[in-house]
């Protein structure tokens, strides 16, 4: 029997945290595997459901929730770096379950590594969320986004209201997950998803017309899996684009 495929719900206040299911469309965050996770990056304007996205990830029953854990969610622990915090009341669960912090700062990254890397083989297998904060362009969150897994970071999510200008080059060429929200009032912007990533999806025209077929009502995300092959989704739940699979030689 079929997994129901995910999807994002409005949050409640007991909704949060009632089980655990990992389906194929999903990031792979290679749960119990060394040296595999996923880095996904949440790009959407401001009031488009992004808080929402986030929260269903981390702890509904049909992305990575967990009763079981202490914490609600199939990570042993997990960061979140939002200047919204406190006030956004969608991120309430968040800010209950997990360890947060209202401000971005390099020793926050820093502080995070060492103590994973001080753990060894006993590591917890973490993830961090980082909401639109204006350390994106940091060098030392790009260093992160290319050695996340070497320490056991299993899902690192960076949400951001624009592409190019707002995420370092370094961390683009490292995203294994792309979510694009609606509405998206930069047309520019939007192009520039498609300069990166429209030769995986048959060409920026092409790109730029699945994106649209994906989003037809507000809320609506177009969500990439950037893997071999790629794939494109309406949401989580019903899939638009899928290449076949590229054989290596």
């Amino acid at each position: 029997m079929d997994k129901q495929k995910p999807t994002i719900f409005p949050v409640k206040d007991n909704d949060m945290g009632q089980g655990r299911i990992f389906h194929e469309n999903l990031p792979d965050i290679g749960l119990g595997v060394k040296g595999k996770g996923s880095v996904l990056v949440l790009l959407s304007p401001r009031n488009t459901g992004k808080s929402t996205i986030a929260t269903n990830i981390f702890l509904s029953e049909q992305f990575f929730g967990d009763t079981k854990s202490p914490n609600g969610t199939a990570f042993d622990e997990v960061f979140v770096i939002s200047p919204t915090i406190n006030v956004d009341n969608t991120s309430r669960f968040m800010k209950k379950r997990f360890t947060t912090f209202d401000n971005y700062h390099p020793d926050i990254i820093r502080g995070i590594l060492d103590n994973q890397l001080a753990m060894g083989n006993d590591a917890p297998e973490i993830a961090i969320f980082i909401d639109d904060s204006v350390g994106l362009m940091d060098k030392e969150l790009s260093m992160l986004a290319t050695r996340s897994r070497h320490y056991n970071i299993k899902l690192l999510m960076i949400s951001s209201q624009k592409f190019k200008g707002a995420l370092d080059p370094v961390l683009r060429v490292n995203i294994t997950d792309l979510i694009v929200g609606s509405p998206f009032p930069n047309m520019k912007d939007l192009e520039a998803v498609a300069d990166e990533f429209g030769d995986q999806f048959g060409g920026k025209k092409r790109w730029l017309e699945m994106y649209k077929e994906a989003t037809p009502k507000k809320y609506d995300f177009a969500y990439m899996k950037l893997t071999n092959p790629p794939q494109l989704f309406h949401n989580f739940s019903d899939e638009i684009y899928k290449e076949k699979q590229i054989k290596e030689e």
